[in-house]
């Protein structure tokens, strides 16, 4: 077994600190905080800064971030350096700090954006900046240089391709008595992010099967793509075709609001897609105590709830009903809505 890595020490800090976690009904009650202040001060146990509205919301979002970055180094300690499949799962936070950076060049930002997590050290030389050349040569991320920044949406989407065939290449060096399922829960949730991925692209952008495939994430040896190149010929208001879909028990059960025949309802599937992972992660990390698995899942359902936090802050700010921002917490978090 790897240093520093006592499977019953990890499993129990885990669980201990999930149960402290803004998921399901937790999150339910605090989205009906009436002000960004009264979030601020549930989440960090005190008084929030003198800051206008939408200063609070931003500053209490990079917190929620910070926080859930902290916990999970407290937990996994060294193998977030150590251990190769580790480093390329929290690369996820370099991901997007390049993705931010990229952004401010093309909006010709004088200086880099901040650097967040106090310890994340970018695998390239954010110095150099605006200058892609003196950033990226020699880097992972050098295929950019090439392809510089016209089409900014299409690098992010390379990206974030990138992020998940690293991160499924980084398995084989996990032992074999730790991987467990691993391998399982990254070709699940690599599919479900190419299905919701795509099947936004057919409804809001009338892309076709073609255009879609090469947007989608590939991972080598497993099949992700063909259930979401199969879901995007399918009509949208045809619930016939959807029946027999590999993913057919997380389809909706539609109508229009004005009473009229079933629809697909992208964002139903998105909220179910994210129920069916949750639900996916937080059993399995019961199950396989014993393994890397635990850690696993607790990086993920941390995504979770920082997303739920973030939406819960921003609808809060922008006074969106607290019924809807309670099911938005919930639905984001593995709960009833």
């Amino acid at each position: 077994m790897p240093d520093g890595f006592e499977s019953a020490y990890v499993y129990a800090r885990v669980c201990g600190s999930l149960a402290r976690s803004y998921l399901g009904d937790r999150a339910k009650v605090l989205a009906m905080s009436a002000r960004v202040g009264e979030v601020w001060r549930a989440i960090f146990g005190e008084s929030p800064p003198a800051l206008p509205e939408a200063e609070l919301a931003t500053a209490a979002e990079r917190g929620v971030s910070a926080r859930a970055i902290e916990a999970l180094r407290r937990i996994a300690g060294s193998l977030l350096r150590d251990e190769p499949f580790f480093a390329a799962l929290v690369r996820k936070w370099e991901f997007a700090y390049l993705k931010n950076a990229l952004a401010s060049i093309v909006e010709r930002s004088p200086e880099a954006p901040d650097i967040e997590d106090p310890y994340l050290k970018p695998g390239f030389d954010i110095q150099g900046y605006p200058d892609l050349d003196v950033m990226l040569r020699k880097t992972r991320y050098q295929w950019i240089i090439e392809s510089g920044l016209d089409d900014l949406p299409a690098v992010k989407n390379a990206l974030d391709r990138q992020y998940y065939t690293e991160l499924w290449d980084s398995i084989t060096t996990v032992p074999a008595g730790l991987v467990g399922t691993i391998p399982d829960l990254v070709r699940v949730e690599a599919e479900l992010e190419n299905l919701v991925w795509g099947l936004r692209l057919k409804r809001y952008y009338s892309m076709g099967a073609a255009e879609i495939e090469q947007l989608l994430i590939e991972l080598g040896g497993v099949d992700v793509r063909s259930p979401t190149l199969r879901a995007v010929a399918f009509r949208a208001d045809s619930r016939s075709e959807w029946v027999g879909w590999k993913w057919e028990n997380l389809v909706p059960d539609s109508r229009r609001e004005d009473g009229g025949d079933w629809y697909f309802d992208v964002r139903g599937f998105e909220s179910a897609a994210r129920r069916y992972m949750y639900r996916r992660l937080y059993r399995r990390l019961h199950l396989e105590f014993d393994t890397y698995v635990p850690l696993y899942s607790y990086f993920r359902i941390k995504e979770f709830e920082t997303t739920a936090i973030h939406g819960i802050i921003e609808g809060i700010r922008l006074e969106a009903p607290a019924a809807e921002i309670g099911a938005f917490a919930a639905e984001t978090t593995g709960g009833a809505s």
